[in-house]
């Protein structure tokens, strides 16, 4: 009988220990689950953090050319307005209201723009500009030389001038629209396509963030760039190529605009 007694005795502490392990080990799964969020955070700050002075003072040269763009800012725009910021693919687009109507658009592009110094100057590109959803495009981080930036770079300072863009508009759903593979670059494109999957990797329907995929309309079936759709420098493209980018990004607009 004394024997059943303190087995008996003994048996309820260690329900209760155990009791008090599972509590804590609820407390801990909680703590780590609210971790999570917090980690990621901090991650995107982290990018959006990212130094940016090793890029200013190549990104000076552009200087009068953001001055004068953004002079336009309070008369240009509007609601319903598209804006299209980035490279010489935009600023060269002669035909541009024609081929994206209905929708009316705003340019904010300069020639031989990059990631890198767009990032610095996106803040005064588009202050107080007023649009209803953004498309950009840049494609002269990868050309082909000794300062090329990596695809892993790209999509960092393409984060950067994203959350440019959210701040000055923070409901505006955003397209980031892929480098097109054209003759001139074309052996770098191994390259290119890997920073064209870096960033898509940054668009998400719940970031309203929309990746434009451009490739197969450019490429023959053997995966060669299709002159005919460029200029004589090979690089920018020609009524035909603007023709097909157009019916791309009215695509992409009519798609996933409210």
């Amino acid at each position: 009988m004394r024997i059943r007694l303190l087995l008996k005795f003994r048996v309820i502490p260690l329900y209760f220990m155990g009791g008090l392990l599972l509590f804590a080990l609820g407390i801990l799964g909680t703590a780590l689950a609210q971790e999570k969020p917090a980690s990621k955070i901090a991650s995107t700050e982290r990018i959006a953090k990212l130094d940016l002075t090793k890029y200013s003072e190549d990104a000076a040269k552009w200087d009068q050319d953001v001055t004068k763009l953004s002079a336009g800012n309070t008369t240009q725009g509007g609601p319903e307005t598209i804006l299209c910021m980035g490279s010489s693919s935009f600023r060269l687009w002669d035909s541009i209201s024609d081929d994206m109507a209905p929708f009316s658009v705003v340019r904010r592009a300069y020639g031989g723009a990059k990631f890198c110094d767009l990032a610095i100057h996106a803040p005064k590109l588009i202050e107080g500009l007023r649009f209803r959803a953004a498309m950009i495009f840049v494609a002269n981080d990868i050309v082909g030389k000794e300062k090329d930036k990596s695809p892993e770079e790209v999509a960092r300072l393409a984060k950067i001038v994203i959350d440019a863009v959210r701040k000055e508009n923070p409901t505006a759903p955003v397209f980031l629209i892929a480098i097109t593979p054209c003759p001139s670059r074309f052996p770098s494109w191994p390259t290119i396509a890997m920073a064209n999957q870096s960033l898509e990797k940054l668009c998400t329907p719940e970031s309203k963030t929309y990746f434009v995929a451009t490739e197969s309309k450019y490429m023959d079936a053997k995966g060669v760039p299709i002159p005919e759709l460029f200029v004589k420098d090979m690089l920018h493209q020609n009524k035909d190529g603007y023709a097909i980018w157009s019916g791309l990004l009215k695509e992409a607009l009519k798609k996933n605009l409210p």
